[in-house]
Parts: structure tokens; sequence; C-alpha cells
């Protein structure tokens, strides 16, 4: 009979191991028709706009709903607490975040909350920012006139079919009719808006029924400075010496790169390049959360923090930081996963005692649909990076961080260099926060774990689906071997690669879906616990949006805001 009790043991693991290893179902594309567009764009005496959209969306049966709406904006001269949404007129937006996806490097995420438009449903997203600065430049043909561009935002990849779409344009109060002067209409819309008068301002309206949502479509138009305040204008950039062959190959179309054609190619490749290590600075500053203070030099080493305070001292990505603080939780059976993607979790009680503060705010953020709260995360977090800072105020933090450095090297080495499956299994357990911490920790799993591991007490809050397929052994202690010792509950074993793979494959899993956007996530933060510099003004070619901003402005001004979003 011992053989039979073998034989169903084996055939339990079997099971398990195949359901901790299976892989996780893709979710689905955004796909959308945006079947109209207006936006009012009102220009300010002080250099600013300030826009007003209506965007009808339709979410195509099947595809993912509409949960978030990027809107790629002129530049990065707004705030986003002066930006307010709402869907079809009733439903306000709670949370507006710099989590922006589009190609631009400027622009918001308007997440839709309980106005989400769900597959094969229409719905009219508002959004109104209240001011984007830095929007005027001198006119290139008129000194005492002021330009200012615009193009609405864009879609490249997720929508289809046309858009109707109106673009208002209302200049600077006291501009009369006959003053200002509108720039060459995009391809495909009427050569000459409609003029008129709106509440005394002068307002021009370009219209298409069937435009290009995909495309970006700029307009634009000038007026006499004497109607903004002084030092608001910005000086166009210098035009190019004649004779190069630049503004030759510009009117003649001509952009191939031979011969003498290669300045215009030149031109546009290196001002593509410094705009793309511009958008790539950008968002590597976003990810810069550590205050300044953290980085002044004391004496000495900060030591008793712990693996998830010493991840923020070490910059570790804030998606990585969360994961830790979910497993150490875990560890100490204060949740339950309930699923993985999306991620939802249980609150188990009664609560472990001595909690610390950034797992206390952890379990805060947990919604009662088990989701996380990104608010609540973000507060969480803010307040980690303070109280840290707080902690090695004083200390060298040179010295501190090659201190906890070598605890993840020490941690790994005990995992390593134990005699036994059951000495190996408890040494990560023990110090798996630490192994974390690790840039090799999926490689070094695969390389560690070849033999036999004993199932972590643990699990069966991690992957409790997967735990119910052999309740007798966890409920009973019924298993191949004992536990290591000091446990209290006897554990299955399981293969080394199969349960490297399944910790790999949990962590990645996690760090991917426990906030929508790493960079929007951290930018927040960053905002708070370690905010640029404000700008003391803003250089030729501000650009943002769905399908970049190349600006080669006409004669009549320079200007180019380009706006687009991605989902």
């Amino acid at each position: 009979m011992r053989w039979k009790k073998t034989l169903a043991l084996s055939a339990i693991l079997l099971a398990l191991v195949t359901l901790l290893c299976a892989p996780t179902a893709h979710a689905q594309d955004y796909s959308f028709s945006l079947d109209q567009l207006e936006v009012n764009v009102w220009i300010n005496d002080d250099g600013s706009v300030r826009l007003e959209y209506w965007l009808v969306f339709t979410c195509d049966p099947g595809a993912h709903p509409i949960d978030i709406v990027d809107l790629g904006l002129p530049n990065g001269d707004f705030r986003i607490s002066d930006i307010s949404a709402e869907v079809d007129g009733e439903t306000p937006i709670d949370h507006v975040g710099s989590d922006f996806e589009g190609k631009g490097s400027d622009g918001v995420a308007i997440h839709l909350g309980r106005g989400t438009i769900a597959p094969g449903q229409t719905g009219t997203v508002a959004v109104e920012v209240e001011r984007v600065g830095s929007m005027l430049y001198e006119d290139d043909n008129d000194p005492e006139y002021a330009s200012v561009e615009f193009a609405p935002a864009y879609y490249v990849g997720t929508v289809h079919g046309t858009t109707d779409m109106t673009v208002r344009f209302f200049l600077p109060e006291g501009v009369q009719p006959e003053e200002p002067r509108w720039h060459k209409s995009p391809s495909g819309w009427p050569s000459e808006p409609e003029t008129d008068l709106h509440d005394g301002r002068v307002m021009y309206v370009w219209y298409n029924p069937a435009a290009d949502p995909s495309r970006q479509h700029t307009f634009g138009a000038s007026f006499p400075r004497k109607y903004v305040s002084e030092g608001v204008i910005q000086q166009a950039p210098a035009k190019p010496l004649p004779g190069t062959g630049f503004i030759e190959s510009i009117e003649s179309g001509d952009f191939s790169c031979c011969g003498s054609w290669c300045i215009p190619c030149g031109f546009f490749a290196f001002f593509g390049g410094v705009a793309a290590i511009s958008a790539w600075g950008q968002r590597k500053r976003k990810m810069q959360y550590l205050p300044p203070l953290m980085k002044v030099e004391g004496v000495g080493i900060k030591r008793g923090l712990t693996a998830v305070e010493a991840s923020i001292l070490l910059e570790t990505p804030l998606n990585k930081v969360l994961t830790m603080i979910l497993f150490g939780l875990l560890k100490k059976g204060a949740v339950t996963v309930l699923d993985d993607e999306p991620l939802k979790v249980q609150v188990n009680e009664p609560r472990p005692e001595k909690l610390r503060s950034y797992e206390e705010n952890f379990l805060g953020a947990v919604k009662k649909d088990g989701a996380l709260s990104e608010t609540g995360l973000r507060k969480m977090m803010v307040a980690m990076v303070e109280e840290v800072g707080n902690k090695i105020k004083g200390f060298s933090r040179k010295e501190t961080v090659a201190y906890y450095k070598d605890i993840v090297r020490r941690a790994w080495q005990q995992v390593e260099t134990a005699d036994t499956p059951e000495v190996r299994s408890q040494r990560f357990d023990e110090g798996l926060e630490w192994t974390m911490l690790d840039d090799d920790f999926d490689d070094r799993m695969g390389r560690t774990f070849t033999g036999p591991v004993y199932m972590p007490p643990w699990w069966i809050y991690y992957r409790p689906w997967a735990s119910r397929v052999q309740p007798a052994a966890v409920s009973t202690g019924k298993a191949t071997s004992s536990a290591p010792s000091g446990r209290g509950v006897q554990l299955p074993t399981l293969p080394g690669a199969a349960f490297a793979a399944s910790i790999v494959t949990g962590v990645q899993s996690t760090a991917s879906n426990i906030v929508r956007s790493v960079t929007g996530f951290t930018g927040d933060v960053t905002q708070v616990t370690n905010p640029p510099p404000k700008p003391s003004g803003r250089s030729y070619g501000s650009r943002g949006g769905g399908g970049g901003c190349a600006c080669a402005c006409a004669c009549a001004g320079c200007a180019c805001a380009c706006a687009g979003g991605g989902r």
C-alpha cells in the first residue's frame, strides 16, 4: 500500500507544478473609434492657453475596456492639479496621472474609473486643462506679431475610422477682427477657417467631418503682440543660411539623403535625436525619486534598515519595492493573493502583530474588491522615502549603500552554500526579501535550486488556488518527508527547477501588475519627494503627442504645439 500512497502524492505534486507553471492569458488590446472630437483653445495674455476637450469614443466589441485615455499636451508647462475631467457629463474623474503612454514626452493619463467605457459602448470624455504655458512665439514674418500653433490629440495604432473634428481658437481679448491672420490649414481641411466673434473675442473655427484621428493636424494663428503681456513671447529660432539647400529642399519636397540633399536629412535626424534624448532624459528624471537630502554624505554606516527600507536607499524600481512588501506580508500571513492578473489580494484577519508602518499602509491600500489603490500606494511610498531619509540623516550614504549590498551578497551566499535541501529552503525563506534585491535574482534562482525544494509555509497564501489540489498535505502535514527544522507545518517538496520557475514567474508577474505604469507611478512619487526645479523658460520646439512632433513651421509662425495619445 505504501507504493500507492507514493504514487498518489506524486500525481498531486505533478498537478501542483502544472498549475504553478501554467502560462497566464494576455489582456485584450485597446481598439476603438473616435467618433467626434472638439477642442477649444483659449489664448491668454500671459502666453498660456486653456484647453477644453470633448472626445466621443466607441469601444470595439471584444476589445479592452477604455479605462484610461491618454491626452498629449503641447509641452510640459502645466500642473496635473489644474486638469479636471468627467464622463458623459455626470461621472467625475478622480485621478489624472502622469503615466502617459503616448509617443511624446508630455501628456497625462485620464483614469476613467467608474466612467470606464465597456466594449460595445459609447462614452463622451470631457477634459479641461486650465493652463498650458509657454505657447507664444514671435511671428517669423513680422516681429510685431505673436504666433501660436496647436495640434489636437491623436491616437496611433488603437483607433480606426474617421472623426468628426472641430478646432476653435479664441484669440486674446482686444484683438480686432481685421488684425489677426490664420496659418495654412492641414491637408484635407478647408483652406480658410470660419471667422466669428464670441463674447467680443475673435474666434477661428476649423471643421472636418471626416478627419483622420491617427494623424497630427496642426492649426495656427498670428495676432499683434500688443495684446499680450511683455516678456511672454519667445524668440523663433534662427533661419538657416541661404545657399545651404535646406529651404530649397523643403520647397521642392526633395528629402532624399543623396548628393546635395544630405543637409535636410541630417538636420531632421539631428533634432530627432535631440528629441529622443530629451524624452529619455525626462523619463529617467521621473524615476529618480530620492530627494537630494538623501544623497548628502555624512559619517559612518546606518545599520538596522529592513530589506525594504534598504531597497529605497539602493534606488530600486518602485514596482519591485512594492513586490518585496507584498511578499513580506505573505510570509507573515497578513494577506492572501486571490488572483495575479489582475492582481487582487485579501487582508487576513486577525492581522499579525508588530507590522511595520509601510506594511500597515500597504494593507490600507487594499480596496474592498481586493484591488490595490494606487493613490494609497503612492502615499505609502512617499511616506517611506521620507522615513528612510530621516533614518540615514547624518550617515554616510556611500558606506551605507555598500554595507547593504554586502548583506544581499551574503544572503545569497548562505543559500548557495547550504548543505541540505532543508537548510537551503530555510535560508532562502528567511532571506527572501534580501535575495530579491539582487539584480541577478532570476538567473540565480535557476542556478541555485536544482534539487528538491521544500514549499515555503506561506505558499498557501500566495497560491491558494494551486494549494487546494492537495489540502490533506497542507492541513495534516502528510508529505514525503519532514519540513525544515523549526517549522510548525510539514509541507511537500517540489522539484527545484519548478520551484525556481514559479518564484521567478510570480515575482515578475507581481511586479508587472502591481501598478498600471511604473514610469507614471514613480513620476507621481517623484513629484513629491524629488520635484524638478521650476523652469525659468522654455526653448523653441515644444512637443508632445502620439506620433511625435517634427516642427517645420511655414512662414506664418513658429510655435509648434503638438498633442497626442497612445491608448
